[in-house]
């Protein structure tokens, strides 16, 4: 009986408080509430408008009063939380987008700075807002600057073609341009592939004489290039403003399919950063390396550029061809024999960049590997042994061999064959027992290769055992 009269009570008291919390945002309570933005103490108005932000769309209704108090009211920190009760309310955005955009020619740089960071949540419906935003670039304080670019970067395709007119202004346009040129530059690239049509543009800046402006242009450019979300065929039934390609546009009298458009803005886009590779600025250079190697299969159409790279680069070069080529995917499977090769590089970055391309490959590139580890070539062989290794379990093929090279007169080979067989896991009686016999090896580190190997090949079967 009384477990039964406390679960009453507590329904009650659930109840109760459901009933004040659906009052709590009523009409005439919240009309009470804005009357103090009126006639109350500073205290009071600070209270009421953190209480108003806190019923969120709740107090929609309730927003043109705080919008007269951010016009009205004396106290710059009342007025810097009715801008966050507005952000939080997010409501009747036909008044509260232009009552933020006045914010932003306030005197107070505070003030505009909140405005600034406010409007994003508006997402598309502060649009009115991009001149004011593109403006502020060229406020005299850099908290303003920043929040306006922040918040540009945030409203996607909106955005863009400002931006695109500001970085098409001549430099001389205005004293301050370059920088409100490379801002932009840098916020088309935050964007990734909502800002594609200013490719081109991209392009065109990318050989611009300011090395600066060349960095940033090919920084831009690979974001929106590896951008996953590049525009597809389909998407538009579940959202009306999603990037769409057509499924086809003429070009010089023949007709493209988007897929053919969508490659030949990658192309484009790769080609640049290709040619960027050869700028006398060592960021610039850097910074299209860097590019290439985060394509994946996008950097395919210039598939045979990077082999040549690869061949007759410099180090540099030849280690950031190989690392795109091996995220290429299969397409590039052709190239493994290239990637061995790169074994004996004389610069040990590219040795290792070739031992990486080929554990990406995984068993596809065991069989090559065990014939060209029959050549017992003293450039090549620790370093195929070191990638049997990396590539794991999937190099179990080559068990057998690797079995003849713990018997090699070579303690290096030996020791490095021991801890491949660690590496692939296949505790059989054979590995086991040719690994127990490296621990009276005269040489210390095969005996420490081989007592690591078994320590795991024992840890591995063990886990089977439980497993099974």
């Amino acid at each position: 009986m009384k477990t039964q009269i406390l679960k009453l009570l507590l329904l009650f008291n659930l109840i109760f408080i459901i009933f004040t919390n659906a009052f709590a945002a009523d009409y005439s309570y919240v009309k009470k509430k804005a009357e103090i933005l009126k006639v109350g103490t500073f205290e009071e108005k600070i209270t009421v408008v953190q209480e108003l932000g806190g019923l969120s769309s709740n107090a929609n209704f309730i927003i043109p009063d705080l919008i007269y108090s951010l016009k009205n009211d004396e106290s710059h920190d009342v007025r810097m939380e009715i801008i966050r009760a507005l952000e939080r309310i997010g409501g009747q955005a036909n008044k509260t987008v232009p009552a933020l955009i006045e914010a932003l020619g306030d005197d107070d740089w505070q003030i505009r700075w909140a405005a600034a960071g406010a409007l994003t949540s508006f997402g598309k419906k502060s649009a009115m807002a991009v001149p004011e935003l593109i403006t502020l670039l060229r406020d005299s304080n850099d908290y303003v600057k920043n929040a306006a670019i922040s918040t540009l970067g945030k409203m996607g395709p909106i955005s863009v073609a400002v931006m695109m007119d500001e970085v098409a202004k001549p430099l001389d346009y205005a004293d301050d341009q370059l920088y409100i040129r490379i801002v932009c530059i840098r916020s088309l690239g935050a964007l990734g592939a909502k800002a594609i049509i200013a490719v081109p543009m991209l392009v065109e800046n990318a050989q611009n004489d300011n090395a600066v402006i060349r960095l940033e242009s090919v920084i831009a450019l690979r974001k929106i290039g590896g951008d996953d979300a590049m525009p597809g065929e389909t998407g538009w039934l579940a959202e009306p403003d999603e990037m769409v390609w057509p499924k086809g546009s003429r070009r010089e009298g023949q007709f493209l399919m988007f897929v053919e458009a969508k490659q030949m803005v990658i192309y484009a886009i790769v080609n640049t950063l290709l040619d960027s590779i050869a700028d006398p600025d060592p960021q610039v250079s850097y910074s299209a390396i860097k590019g290439l190697v985060s394509f994946g299969n996008k950097a395919l159409p210039v598939k045979d550029k990077l082999v040549n790279f690869m061949i007759s680069g410099t180090p540099i070069m030849r280690r950031v061809a190989i690392d795109a080529l091996s995220n290429i995917g299969e397409e590039a499977d052709d190239i493994i024999p290239d990637f061995i090769t790169a074994l004996s590089d004389f610069d040990v970055n590219v040795q290792w960049a070739a031992i990486q391309a080929l554990r990406i490959k995984g068993k596809k590139a065991v069989p090559e590997l065990m014939s060209m580890l029959e050549y017992d070539d003293d450039a090549l062989t620790p370093n195929i042994l070191k990638t049997f290794s990396e590539i794991g379990n999937e190099a179990k093929e080559a068990i057998k061999i690797l079995l003849v090279m713990l018997q090699h007169d070579n303690s290096t080979y030996r020791a490095l064959a021991a801890e491949a067989l660690g590496e692939i896991g296949e505790p059989s009686l054979l590995v086991i027992n040719s690994l127990n016999n490296l621990t009276k090896d005269d040489d210390n580190n095969v005996v420490k290769s081989a007592e690591w190997s078994l320590k795991e090949l024992n840890r591995i079967f063990n886990e089977k055992d439980k497993n099974s």
